[in-house]
């Protein structure tokens, strides 16, 4: 009996040290359902935010989205990008969302405009819709590809931001840059300027 005894006693730090790796890979589990959950919900969220943006921008009972809708009209094949952030102060998601045109493969036209939503999803308020248009002066592709990361783009320095006012009369002119004080040359294409994933 003396034996088992010093047997077991000698077998407790054994059982202490098993009992915790135990423990330790089921709070491991836990925290990994945890994140796994947090991120499942943000994903849901986000969702919801984007659906509610796009929304109103197709609902055409606004300027903004009648700009949107002409823009997208005009140059169908235009990259929309969106992004957002919860305001906790505010208690609103700030989004901004954007197209990129490109223009003869030498230019880019973006579309930008930053608005709010409510916690809710409810409402959806445009703030600030402006317009950036640049030239770009080369892509240069790493020779592994373009989708290896790397890609190197420079821009001409003259770069202009235009308003609602410039684009009425883009418009009005029936597309006409020139109109606007933007001399668009052709025929003389960038290489590799579609190969830039966020102009």
């Amino acid at each position: 009996m003396a034996n088992t005894g010093a047997s077991l006693s000698s077998l407790f730090p054994c059982l202490v040290v098993l009992l915790c790796a135990i423990s330790s890979v089921g709070c491991g589990d836990a925290q990994i359902h945890t994140i796994t959950d947090d991120a499942e919900k943000t994903a849901r969220r986000n969702a919801r935010v984007r659906q509610a943006v796009y929304s109103a921008l197709t609902a055409n009972n606004s300027l903004e989205s009648q700009v949107w809708q002409e823009f997208l009209t005009h140059w169908p094949d235009a990259r929309p990008y969106d992004g957002l952030v919860w305001d906790r102060n505010s208690k609103k998601f700030r989004t901004t969302v954007t197209a990129t045109a490109i223009i003869e493969d030498r230019y880019v036209f973006k579309f930008i405009l930053d608005s709010e939503v409510s916690e809710d999803f409810q409402k959806v308020t445009f703030q600030k819709l402006r317009f950036h248009f640049f030239e770009v002066k080369e892509v240069v592709i790493p020779p592994e590809g373009a989708g290896h990361g790397g890609t190197m783009t420079t821009f001409q320095p003259d770069q202009k931001w235009l308003g609602l006012t410039e684009w009425k009369r883009l418009v009005d002119a029936n597309w006409d840059f020139s109109k606007i004080g933007i001399t668009i040359i052709s025929n003389t294409p960038i290489p590799n300027i579609r190969s830039v994933p966020n102009l």
